[in-house]
Formats: C-alpha cells, structure tokens, sequence
C-alpha cells in the first residue's frame, strides 16, 4: 500500500502532471509527423530525463508513448499518410469519411478508441504484470538466458520481410553488446584502446543514430510535402451518442486484439492494427462499408494501437525483456538510472512500478484531455516540410548524444550510427533487432555463463529446466513460422505462375 500511495502521489503531484501533459503534447505532434513515431521520439527524449527521478521520466516516456501511437491517425485520416506504421490500417476508412467532409467524425472516433484502448491494455498490465512477476522470480538463470533468447528472435523474424536480414540485425546487436567490460571476468575487451568504450558502446548513441538520425537523413531526402490538408478544417472531436453506440464493440475487441497481441514480443501495434480492423470486418453487418468510410474501420484499429502499449509493458516489467523498439528504449532509460526491469523491480522499486502500472491508465485519459482541447492546432503540424522537421531532429540528436557523458566520440558515433542506419533502411534491413539484441546482449550473455559456470560446463542444463525448455521451443517456433510462411507464399506463386 505504500508503493501504491507514494506512486499516486507522484502522479498527481505539479510535476507529476505537468510531464503527463506535456507528453501528450509532445507525442501527438511526433506521431502525427509523418516518419515519426514514438521510438524515434523516446530516443530523443531520453538525455532530456537524465536529471529527472526515475517516476517522472517513466511518466514522460509513457504519456508520449501512448499520445504517439494515437497521433499517427491524425496524418493518416487528414493525409492519407500514417504518421506511425501501425496507423496504417486506419488511414483507409479515416481518409475515406474525411474525402466525404466527415473529418471531425473520423478524429473524434480516432480519439475515443484509443482512449479506451489504453485504458483497457493498462488494467490488462495492472492485473498481469504482478502475477507473472511472481512467477518469474523461479526463473534460474538458464530460464532467464531462454526468456531473453525468445524476445531476440521474435523480433527478429517479425521486424521485417527478411527472417535472414532480422537475424543478421540481431547478430550484429549482440556483438555491440559485447564491447566493453566482460561482465564475468571484469577484463576489457574489443575496446581498441579507447576509454570511452570501457562502460560498452553507448546505448544512447546509437539510439539515437539508428532511429532518429537516419530518418533525418531520409527526410532530407524528399520534396517537402504540399498536398493539402483537407477539405475541411479540424474542429471539434468529441465522439457523438449515435457513433458511441455504432463503434463501441469494434473498441472493445480492438482492446482485447490489441493487448493480447501487444504482450507476444515482436507483435505490437503493426500486426495488431490489420487483425482488429479484419475482425471488426468479418463480424460486421455491412462489411462492404469498410474502405469507403466505417466509422468500425476506424475504431477496431485505433483501439488495438493503444492496447498494446500496455500489452507490450507486461514482459517488460515482469521478465524484464522488451518485446518491441519502444520498450526496449525505455528499458535503456531504466538501465541508465541504475534500474534493471524485471520481478526484482517490484520489491526493490515498488513506488517506481505502480506509477508505470497506473500511469499507462492515466497518461491515456490525459491524452484525451489534451486531444479534445489542442487537435484543431495541432493538426495543422502535419504539414510542415520534411526539410524542417529533419533539421529539428539532427539539432536534437546532436545536442542529446553530447549531453549525457558532456563527449564529443558520443557526438560523432551517434552520426556514425545514423549513417549505419540509413545504409540498412536502403538495404531493407530491419533496426529494431539491432537495438533490442544491444539491450538484451548483457541479460543473455551473462545468464548463459553464468548458468554454464553453476553446471561446471554441462550444456545439459539448458534441457533439464523447464522453464528454460519452454522458452527454447517457442525461440525455435518463432523462426520456424515465418521460414513456413515464405515457403508457403513461394509454393504458391509457383503454383500460380504454372
């Protein structure tokens, strides 16, 4: 109960509510941009947090997080163009009622459902995350090495079309991971001499670079955009009684899609997005409605989005693995106060703990709030030119990769890691794997030596635990299902072109 007050009273304390509100503001307008999203957002934001306490940057971080994967359907309804890649799905039916001058409807469904969303895929990690915690705290450290493997590889074979280029990604994340100070034997190693290397390549840089510095340089890239915002302008959006009652079962199914997908590491708001909306179809009256305009295309959607912010936080907290870019950040924001996410969190940081369990409940009901009064304004950010919106982001990512160690080798690795990040978006290989395996890296390498020095060698340990087991088969099933997939959809076009 102490946990629980102590983190209430941070929350809804001046500062408490003031990094709410400002989060929404801040991630509304990232994800609405276009390129953006709430992983580029969360990496420039973190040097920010450095000097916060670990309650309120999580409070930040989630209030943006959530607000960013609403403010994708902005540009999507408004533009035809997702801000985010899992607002996708909505700019189909969203763009289609906002060409018929039904704008306001469309945003105000938009808003309502993944208000919901959020709140539901928050009590969904309010009544999960302690459970499983408990439950992990019998892990032994080959069941931790298994946990941390399966996280990898699901995101490695989900990230992009390529299960080879994810692994490859993956590869190359873990031997990041490995430069620095050998965690078991306390030597350096792969350090080439350079004492800024002795703590391990650092996780901001190349964050930062990764995420927020390519996309500069793709931006750069293209025309600044001059396509019109819409027919009509952006007025109020508060959902009517008529489509409360029309939409209201698509948000409820949606939240549950979305939750459940959100909690599978790998998933999230991508995938989750097309199979509510598909859903939503399939059970539907008048499913030839849908990409001309259902206000159901809108909502099914839209509430999944924000259902897995809280799906995608219960491994996070209670295993302490991150299923997705964007927990694996702030993992890195956690790592980088001194905490180590997992069941240990709940003993050692009570207070830090439930105001992330009801901050994700509450960050949702702000970014209604702050939604209902600012869109009009905001909505029009969608369109400043992309020339603008890189040189924003390069002022940043330069001014958050020197802030934290006050060193410019961090500078000049971040622009080293936006360049990396660039050359692999051309080649089509995914970055999430790259980051999360350098988040993971230590979990996996130190849990695997460890469980190995306690066998005196015998690799047997990893098939005598069951959890361990367990966690091995589903790594193994992770790869197994999209290597069936490609075979199926080869077969199948040979099938066609015979």
């Amino acid at each position: 109960m102490d946990g629980i007050i102590q983190s209430l009273g941070v929350i809804f304390s001046l500062s408490g509510i003031a990094v709410l509100l400002i989060g929404a503001l801040l991630g509304m307008v990232i994800g609405a941009l276009p390129g953006l999203g709430p992983s580029i957002g969360l990496s420039l934001l973190i040097p920010f947090t450095y000097t916060m306490s670990p309650e309120l940057s999580m409070l930040l971080m989630i209030s943006l997080y959530t607000s960013a994967e609403y403010g994708g359907s902005i540009s999507a309804i408004l533009l035809s163009t997702p801000g985010t890649a899992a607002a996708a799905a909505t700019a189909i039916d969203g763009y289609a009622m906002a060409q018929k001058g039904k704008a306001n409807e469309a945003i105000s469904i938009s808003l309502t459902a993944s208000t919901v969303g959020g709140v539901l895929g928050g009590l969904a990690l309010l009544l999960l995350a302690m459970p499983l915690a408990s439950l992990a705290l019998q892990f032994g450290p080959a069941g931790y090495f298994a946990v941390g493997l399966f996280g990898l590889t699901s995101v490695a074979a989900l990230a992009g079309g390529s299960l080879v280029k994810g692994l490859l990604g993956a590869g190359l994340g873990l031997a990041l991971a490995t430069v620095g100070i050998d965690p078991i034997a306390g030597t350096p190693r792969f350090t080439f001499g350079q004492f800024e290397l002795y703590e391990g390549v650092p996780f901001l840089a190349a964050l930062i670079g990764l995420f927020a510095v390519s996309e500069a340089i793709s931006l750069a890239e293209k025309q600044a955009r001059k396509k019109p915002l819409g027919k009509t302008r952006v007025g109020h959006v508060f959902l009517s009684l008529g489509l409360w009652k029309e939409t209201w079962r698509s948000m409820l199914s949606g939240s549950v899609i979305g939750t459940l997908l959100g909690i599978l590491p790998g998933v999230g708001g991508n995938i989750a997005c097309w199979v509510a909306r598909d859903y939503a179809r399939a059970r539907d009256k008048n499913p030839e409605e849908y990409g001309k305009g259902a206000a159901n295309g809108i909502a099914a959607p839209e509430a999944s989005n924000n259902a897995t912010v809280g799906g995608a936080l219960v491994p996070l907290l209670a295993l302490g693995v991150p299923g997705s870019p964007t927990t694996a950040i702030m993992m890195g924001a956690l790592i980088m106060h001194g905490l180590h996410p997992g069941p240990q969190l709940f003993t050692e940081e009570p207070t830090l703990v439930y105001a992330i369990l009801f901050g994700v409940i509450i960050a949702s009901l702000v970014q209604y709030l702050v939604g209902s009064l600012f869109l009009p304004i905001m909505a029009r950010t969608v369109l400043l030119p992309e020339g603008v919106i890189a040189a924003g982001i390069m002022a940043f990512a330069v001014l958050g990769a020197f802030a934290i160690r006050n060193l410019m080798f961090d500078v000049w690795l971040t622009l080293g890691f936006g360049l990396l990040g660039y050359v692999m978006k051309k080649l089509s290989f995914p970055v999430a794997p790259v980051i999360l395996a350098m988040v993971l890296g230590y979990l996996i390498e130190s849990n695997y030596r460890t469980a190995l020095v306690s066998s005196r060698g015998d690799y047997m340990i990893f098939l005598t635990d069951p959890i361990s087991v367990l966690f091995l088969i589903l790594s193994l099933i992770s790869i197994m299902v999209p290597i069936r997939r490609a075979w199926r959809a080869r077969r199948a076009a040979s099938h066609s072109a015979a």
